[in-house]
């Protein structure tokens, strides 16, 4: 006689936003990136209590101005809103280098959450006097909990 067992890991597949784009036509005033979507589906957990967390850091103190020594925005001059989710909570928050902010919880024993109405914010720089793409890496986490 042969045992079989099937060992199945926590997984998911998610899709994220590949950019994000600020539209900035004043740096007196905030500017909203056109509403992102983000999904997660095949949700496998380890229980059915069990839920999936998503996070967002910064990957520097400041974004990376098109001129070296330019003034420019800092990662906390980035915040976000508490979108409608499908099966998840969503999470107002400010973006930050140090530490992970939750944007969303997706809700116990599903499958997929998802959303479309997750709009980032610029706060206003009057310091900015450079035109060009100021830019930032992020990066997203997953996790159960």
């Amino acid at each position: 006689m042969t045992a079989a067992a099937a060992k199945v890991t926590e997984s998911a597949r998610v899709t994220v936003p590949a950019g994000v784009t600020f539209p900035v036509t004043d740096v007196r005033t905030s500017t909203a990136a056109p509403a992102a979507a983000l999904t997660a589906t095949q949700i496998v957990l380890d229980s059915t209590t069990a839920q999936l967390r998503i996070s967002l850091r910064a990957g520097a103190s400041t974004f990376t101005p098109p001129k070296v020594g330019a003034a420019t925005w800092s990662a906390g001059d980035v915040s976000w809103n508490a979108a409608a989710w499908t099966a998840a909570v969503g999470t107002s928050g400010t973006l930050t280098q140090g530490s992970y902010n939750v944007v969303a919880t997706c809700n116990a024993n599903v499958t997929g959450c998802s959303t479309t109405a997750l709009v980032f914010t610029l706060a206003p720089k009057t310091t900015v006097k450079r035109s060009g793409a100021h830019t930032m890496i992020v990066t997203w986490k997953f996790e159960s909990f």
